[in-house]
């Protein structure tokens, strides 16, 4: 309440001339702070282009909630990643749509802040993440994993075999 008393006598003062513009905007600013900082709040919360980057580039190793602050799923990604060469790396495609999943629709941070950065910049890096990921996937249809077969002849056989008997 003694804030907005505070910001009531700034408003009197400009109306009558006692402080210039400039000065009431860095009183302002000022109050504004202090306001912040005795309500606990952050002025900067996480940035939300650094989350989706880091989702988008590291997001199978948790990097992305670590920043955040989500450490627990950070860590449990971090896990299975490191795992999943011994169980047939099924788990890096579980933690590669988990990823992709947390960079297209988390917003706040693990304190419950809304994540800070440029809208427009964000929903420009979520859409090109889709593209990504569609490109990938339709260009997986391409690759051939069939494996070459050739048959020997008669004649292979016969220079083999001389081989190895002599």
């Amino acid at each position: 309440m003694t804030d907005m008393v505070s910001l009531e006598t700034l408003n009197k003062l400009l109306e009558e001339g006692k402080i210039s513009s400039t000065e009431y905007e860095e009183q302002k600013k000022i109050l504004f702070r202090r306001t912040l900082r005795e309500s606990g709040e952050r002025e900067n919360p996480k940035s939300g282009i650094i989350y989706i980057l880091l989702a988008f580039f590291l997001g199978t190793l948790g990097v992305h909630n670590l920043y955040a602050g989500f450490w627990k799923k950070g860590l449990i990604q971090l896990f299975l990643t490191l795992m999943a060469p011994m169980f047939l790396f099924l788990p890096l495609i579980v933690t590669s749509l988990w990823a992709l999943a947390e960079l297209l629709f988390k917003r706040k941070s693990a304190d419950g802040h809304i994540m800070s950065g440029n809208r427009k910049l964000i929903w420009c890096l979520r859409l090109f993440a889709i593209v990504i990921f569609i490109s990938t996937v339709l260009s997986a249809n391409y690759v051939d994993v069939t494996m070459p077969t050739t048959s020997v002849s008669e004649e292979d056989l016969s220079a083999i075999s001389e081989i190895v008997n002599s």
